[in-house]
């Protein structure tokens, strides 16, 4: 038994399946049927080779080279075959007609002298001689082989010309693959008795086995994910196949010559422990090669998977839309990277015409950018095909992704290349539509969401502005008892004006005296008007003793005592009209708590360098249990209230700066403290 048959042998039945697994996934197609031959003209090569090595005699295995050319002949003929069909180059009769009639007329040279003209014994068994004109097909050889590289060199750089960035990567691919085969001339220098083994067949397995991949595959894995596993699968077969030779040697020169029944049983032990372990090593070797070689790969795709994630974080449109164009830019690494919209997106309520690009810095529709049609093609086909479509002209885009939700174009990604002019992998393309999905989804809730929160808005709006018409009403009663006054007094200087002598010293006095309380009511009733009208907000220098003045100036407290401590605090920066509301709020509610009468403190003091103000009632105390609650929007423990009045107090501090606070006890009443910023 020669040991060094098993090389052609195991290549031969590899390289046999894997051009049946190409043919019979498409047994159609013109590039797999001329794979399929080329793989066929190997097998015979391989086969031959292999009974050449394991004969015993000269005769016998210069007659298995002989056959074993035969299959030699046609490779380099297919393999350019191979390449004008596999770059879509219509193949030229008047150049495959020859070629192939000189290979053909070739094999009448075979059984005679001219190619191999007997065979040498090397350490490894038998292997043929070159003939006289032996060298003329190896000049054919060399000559077709590097002008398909050529081809597909000129092809590599028309691809990527065009942006078509996966024929480019399945060109690299093949560009591989013949450098590997390449190497398998040293099958032919040997033939001029150069005693190296022939390891042309190792590199005749990954010529065809990276071929196979690269025309099999429309979205391809990442060369260096590649790299990764098959070092990983050859170290642990040749950490087996070492051990395994190893000890054969050591047995074959110091135990028997001869293979036994012991060294038969060995075979089979070490067999299972191969089956038992192999997986294990590989396993191990492919980790450490990935830690080595594709770390960064793998944190990358962990990345763009995250993001995901984090669209789902926030139900906004700016949200969303800052967390594509940060993955772009800092993950992917995309130039001119695009997020196309609807132009009424936020107003899903009118009819959409065009898609459009939103800005990566306003996040809103670019001025002036570019704008597809509702119902282009482009448009058409993704939703069609619901898949990322390569090499878009329209957008200047090399990949368009989908956002699609059901049947609906949320939106869509246009990417330009990568900056490392990598092309897309197909892990790029199977993430990047992951996240289209995820964006389609966020999107249209994000829609929905606007919608509702607006009209929740302006639904808030309208109802603080109830409040402030509910509190004015309640304040009628006392601005009535205010006008009454000064109304009184203008009708009793009225009436005694005709008793009056009418010099004018008396009706200058009666003048100012009208003008006085006339003005006094229009203060009155502009005070009121401000509660009720809706304003900008304006801050000016706010003296919190004054605003608290005016304000009982016009509350009536029925059976209600007031106290007033007022000291003199520093002023706040504010809006004088939003804290006169935040103490008719407090004023009125603290009332309210004291239906049968009780007392009323208002109270102003500095603490800790800040002005503060607490408003205390002695009624009936807020339970426990709703105490957090009471600032919460529409809480409120009295049927006609709205539960607005203490949360737009709430709002108003807070936005000054300030805080509020409450302390209450059952039965003996509550007190607000007002803490503001100074």
């Amino acid at each position: 038994m020669n040991l060094f048959a098993l090389p052609p042998f195991i290549t031969d039945i590899l390289i046999f399946l894997i051009g049946l697994l190409v043919i019979l996934k498409s047994s159609r197609t013109r590039t797999n049927i001329i794979f399929f031959l080329f793989c066929l003209s190997m097998n015979i090569w391989l086969t031959f080779y292999t009974l050449m090595y394991i004969s015993l005699d000269p005769v016998q295995a210069i007659i298995f080279a002989r056959l074993g050319f035969l299959g030699i002949i046609f490779i380099p003929l297919l393999a350019y075959h191979f390449i004008v069909t596999f770059l879509n180059q219509a193949p030229q009769k008047r150049v495959l007609i020859p070629l192939y009639t000189v290979g053909l007329s070739s094999v009448f040279a075979t059984p005679t002298n001219l190619v191999y003209n007997g065979v040498a014994v090397y350490f490894w068994g038998f292997y043929p001689t070159a003939g006289s004109l032996y060298f003329i097909f190896l000049a054919a050889f060399a000559i077709l082989f590097t002008y398909g590289i050529i081809l597909l060199l000129l092809g590599y750089i028309r691809a990527k010309k065009q942006a078509d960035f996966i024929k480019a990567q399945q060109i690299s691919y093949v560009l591989i693959a013949f450098a590997c085969g390449t190497t398998g001339l040293v099958d032919y220098i040997i033939k001029y008795r150069l005693p190296i083994y022939p390891f042309g067949y190792i590199s005749a397995f990954l010529f065809i086995g990276v071929i196979a991949f690269a025309i099999t595959k429309t979205r391809l894995m990442d060369i260096s994910v590649i790299i990764s596993r098959a070092l990983a699968e050859i170290i642990a077969i040749s950490i087996h196949a070492v051990v395994y030779l190893s000890v054969t040697w050591i047995y074959m020169n110091y135990v028997s010559k001869t293979i036994d029944p012991l060294f038969i049983a060995f075979t089979i032990i070490y067999g299972i422990f191969v089956g038992q372990t192999h997986q294990q090593i590989r396993l191990f070797m492919q980790t450490a090669a990935d830690k080595l070689f594709i770390r960064g790969k793998y944190d990358y795709y962990k990345s763009l998977a995250e993001a995901s994630s984090r669209v789902c974080e926030q139900l906004s449109l700016e949200h969303i839309l800052r967390v594509l164009y940060d993955t772009f830019h800092e993950v992917v690494e995309i130039s001119n990277p695009r997020v196309f919209l609807p132009d009424n997106f936020s107003t899903p309520e009118k009819t959409s015409n065009f898609y459009v690009a939103y800005d990566k810095q306003t996040l809103n529709p670019a001025a002036g950018s570019e704008k597809i049609k509702i119902d282009a093609t482009i448009i058409k086909e993704l939703i069609s095909s619901r898949q990322p479509v390569q090499n878009v002209k329209e957008l200047n885009a090399a990949l368009v992704v989908p956002c699609i939700l059901e049947d609906r174009l949320i939106a869509f990604f246009a990417l330009g290349r990568k900056l490392s002019e990598d092309p897309y992998t197909e892990e790029d393309l199977r993430l990047l539509q992951a996240l289209g999905s995820q964006t389609a989804v966020e999107l249209d809730h994000s829609r929905s969401y606007e919608k509702i929160k607006t009209e929740l808005e302006a639904a808030v709006k309208e109802l603080e502005r109830s409040q402030r018409l509910a509190s004015i009403g309640t304040l009628t009663a006392g601005v009535t008892h205010e006008i009454r006054n000064p109304l009184t007094v203008i009708r009793a200087e009225t009436e005694r004006i005709t008793n009056q002598a009418r010099d004018l010293e008396y009706l200058k006095q009666f003048r100012e005296l009208v003008l006085k309380h006339i003005t006094r009511i229009e203060n009155i009733v502009l005070r009121m008007l401000k509660l009720a009208k809706e304003k900008p907000r304006q801050e000016t220098s706010v003296d919190l003793n004054k605003e608290i003045e005016d304000v009982i100036s016009f509350i009536k407290f029925d059976g209600v005592k007031l106290d007033k401590k007022l000291q003199p605090i520093p002023a706040i920066r504010g809006d004088a009209e939003e804290i006169e509301q935040v103490f008719v709020n407090l004023i009125q509610n603290a009332i309210e708590a004291m239906p049968n009468g009780g007392t009323l403190t208002i109270r102003t003091l500095q603490k800790n360098n800040k002005p503060m103000v607490e408003i205390s009632d002695t009624g009936k105390g807020i339970p426990p249990e709703i105490a957090e609650s009471i600032f919460d929007p529409f809480f409120s423990t009295r049927h006609e209230g709205t539960g607005l009045g203490l949360s737009i107090a709430y709002r108003i501090v807070r936005e000054h700066g300030g805080d509020i606070k409450v302390t209450s006890e059952l039965g003996k009443g509550s007190t607000f403290r007002i803490t503001f910023a100074s």
